[in-house]
């Protein structure tokens, strides 16, 4: 059984292992998530997506991706899966052979020498809308669109 890491069990999560073969499958870009159990920022962080507004807008835009969500040993430890070194939480977005895309990643400036690292819903939330647009993947709920326009979110 596939560990939820309080992330939500609403979300469906892949394995990494089976990510890529789904992602082939679906062609659904991948969104790959490695956090640890013992890190606070991690732990900060799912804690916002909880009890984040944008709880509803990320359950809907996570069905448009292969979402992997890896804790601990799990994560993939290919070079590639580190760009900018080995922090964490670490969010990357995959493109359906599991190649990084490295356009993709936090736009505030602050984490410019970690650049896939995100502390806020409302960024991750950014980066995925980022992610449908380069691949032309609209999204079809309009009740999502409002509340995406309603969390600030450009």
């Amino acid at each position: 059984m596939l560990k939820l890491f309080r992330f939500g069990d609403d979300i469906a999560w892949v394995k990494w292992e089976d990510a890529v073969e789904t992602a082939m499958e679906l062609n659904k870009p991948i969104f790959l998530l490695i956090h640890k159990s013992w890190c606070h920022a991690c732990k900060a962080l799912k804690k916002t997506f909880q009890q984040s507004n944008a709880r509803k807008a990320f359950k809907k835009l996570s069905e448009y991706f292969v979402m992997v969500n890896t804790e601990d040993d799990e994560e993939p430890y290919e070079e590639e899966y580190r760009p900018d070194g080995k922090y964490i939480p670490r969010l990357l977005f995959l493109d359906k052979n599991g190649d990084l895309l490295p356009e993709f990643k936090n736009k505030k400036a602050e984490y410019k020498n970690y650049a896939y690292y995100y502390s806020s819903p409302a960024d991750v939330l950014n980066s995925m809308k980022d992610v449908l647009k380069f691949y032309d993947i609209e999204v079809s709920n309009t009740c999502y669109l409002q509340l995406f326009s309603n969390q600030g979110l450009t």
